[in-house]
């Protein structure tokens, strides 16, 4: 008979398992190659000596606070690039391995908090939400701010009750990794820090509280370090989401009752897919309990109530509209709101019935979030031009254009497979090659 720790490694083996091949499914023929992620993959499949040394570019004005999200693609292009023919999709692959590792990682360290099988749950409900099996496969900084947050949720839920000051200063590290990936990961990171923080003083230990501070500053300054060489190299270019922090800045508008409608309502449309309920007041109510019961926790708390709080305080400013995408880092906190409270039942035979009870739920659930995945970020187009790419490089090294014969998005670079090949683009070269639909190809 299985010992319980190997239990729950085994049962981890095939979350991981699952979880990675819902994410990957099909891939090849649907990935999503338009005008961001070629722009990303161009740079991975470069030198590192490219790499930049700020974030991406943010559709909330300038940069992202650091380069992480470049340099993790950048190692993954190294490493599933290889068995990709370094094909876009493969970006989308090591995308997918990191969410599906930090899963993994989240679902044994809360094993070990509450019931193996509402942990399961948990983490399943968490990873087979339809929006995260879509956009886990794309090359974007959204899905890596994710996986980072869960990564940091994960260390912090393992801290226990004396962590030493490296591990508090390496948990809040990889926290703000995730801001420097994407900024929504701030909902998280900035109630762990002060958590991290904090805890002592419960026990009125003001030593310990100032060597994590001081720990926490001196590993953000280092982990800022590239983005102020470039700063110093480029003065002039935008840096940071500047649109967002201006408009989040802004008090001329204070709506946080507004604020948590729309975050927990966005919040809870992308983690509960099929439930068509108001979030507003079964959030409020399972996240008071959480607050009561495990009130001396302040790190849970931190990851769980925390990004739910952090997030309504923030856009209570708010006056433009929101994209879903943003709150993909506050699903595993709702998610852990969730859980807590149903752990929070005092009665601990009950335990494996309401875990078994949460897991069948989940699992039921399984075919419909598969198939509504289908409806995000799908990208059927990529087949023909992987295939038809593919046969032109074999037929010819040179060509003077390619052109489709199907429709596909205006800021996809049908030339970009072909260079990835090795085949060039010449005005002067005699033939010209097409691809159709079903990625046959014919040279001209």
């Amino acid at each position: 008979m299985l010992t319980k720790p190997r239990a729950r490694i085994a049962i981890a083996v095939v979350f991981f398992i699952y979880v990675l091949l819902i994410r990957t499914y099909d891939l090849a023929n649907s990935f999503l190659m338009i005008g961001e992620q070629i722009r990303d993959w161009r740079i991975a499949v470069g030198s590192w000596t490219d790499l930049p040394l700020t974030g991406a570019p943010s559709t909330a004005g300038g940069r992202g606070f650091g380069p992480v999200y470049y340099w993790l693609l950048w190692i993954g292009r190294q490493i599933v690039g290889p068995f990709t023919q370094n094909f876009p999709h493969g970006g989308g692959i090591w995308i997918a391995l990191l969410q599906s590792a930090a899963d993994t990682w989240l679902l044994l360290v809360l094993s070990r908090r509450i019931h193996v099988l509402l942990a399961l749950a948990t983490c399943l409900l968490i990873a087979s939400a339809p929006f995260d099996i879509s956009i886990s496969g794309v090359i974007w900084n959204p899905p890596v701010s994710a996986a980072l947050v869960k990564m940091a949720t994960a260390l912090a839920l393992s801290l226990g009750s004396a962590p030493t000051v490296w591990r508090v200063a390496a948990t809040a590290g990889v926290a703000w990794l995730g801001v420097q990936a994407h900024l929504s990961a701030i909902f998280v990171a900035a109630p762990l820090m002060a958590a991290l923080v904090a805890q002592p003083l419960l026990r009125w230990n003001w030593r310990p509280a100032v060597a994590r501070a001081g720990a926490i500053a001196g590993v953000l300054m280092v982990l800022q370090v590239p983005y102020f060489i470039a700063r110093v190299m480029e003065p002039a270019a935008a840096a940071g989401p500047t649109a967002a922090l201006d408009t989040l800045s802004r008090v001329e508008f204070f709506e946080p009752i507004k604020s948590y409608t729309n975050v927990v309502g966005i919040t809870g449309g992308l983690l509960l897919h099929q439930v068509v309920v108001s979030f507003v007041v079964p959030v409020l109510v399972l996240s008071v309990l959480v607050l009561v019961r495990w009130r001396a926790d302040l790190v849970l708390l931190a990851v769980s109530v925390g990004p739910i709080i952090g997030a309504t305080v923030l856009f209570s400013t708010w006056t433009r509209t929101y994209d879903s995408y943003w709150f993909l880092t506050a699903t595993t906190g709702l998610a852990l709101v969730l859980a807590m409270s149903l752990a929070a039942v005092p009665w601990p035979a009950a335990a494996p019935w309401i875990g078994g009870a949460a897991l069948a739920t989940v699992v039921a659930w399984q075919p419909a979030h598969l198939a509504a995945s289908r409806a995000f970020f799908s990208y059927p187009q990529y087949r023909a031009m992987r295939l038809g790419s593919v046969e032109l490089a074999r037929q010819a090294d040179v060509l003077r254009d390619i052109r489709i014969t199907f429709d596909a998005h205006p800021t996809m670079d049908k030339y970009f497979i072909f260079n990835i090949l090795g085949g060039r683009i010449d005005p002067a070269a005699p033939r010209t090659g097409f691809i159709e639909a079903d990625g046959r190809v014919r040279i001209e």
